[in-house]
């Protein structure tokens, strides 16, 4: 799978959560299997889960949505599937309300990630 093809499903993915999440204020939290999915994985796949994960307590989306995108060009369980889904889910849910709230993070993030959308010309 490619970088664009990844990032094509994120994009999908961000505008599913938007449009099924997009009201009401329940807070996303990943469930304890989520967060056991890699247990067993290679090195550098748990690194990628675990600096995702970081990267989302800390409010930086761009490198959060990186290691998930690099995530989901792997070959994932079933259950690391879902994890990897949920987080980038919640991930992106946060940065559009961040942005929809003006936090400048959020905006350049959104643009980042939509420019790699942009059907270039």
């Amino acid at each position: 799978m490619n970088v664009n093809t990844c990032w094509s499903r994120a994009f999908l993915l961000f505008s599913l959560c938007i449009g099924l999440c997009g009201c009401g204020n329940a807070s996303y939290r990943l469930s304890a299997a989520d967060k056991a999915a890699f247990k067993d994985a290679t090195t550098e796949m748990k690194r990628a889960w675990e600096d995702g994960l970081k990267a989302d307590k800390a409010n930086d989306y761009l490198a959060g949505n990186t290691n998930f995108c690099f995530l989901l060009s792997q070959n994932l369980t079933a259950e690391q599937l879902v994890a990897v889904q949920s987080a980038l889910g919640g991930l992106n849910l946060r940065m559009n309300e961040a942005a929809a709230k003006g936090d400048d993070a959020a905006l350049k993030a959104a643009a980042a990630l939509k420019s790699l959308h942009t059907p270039r010309r």
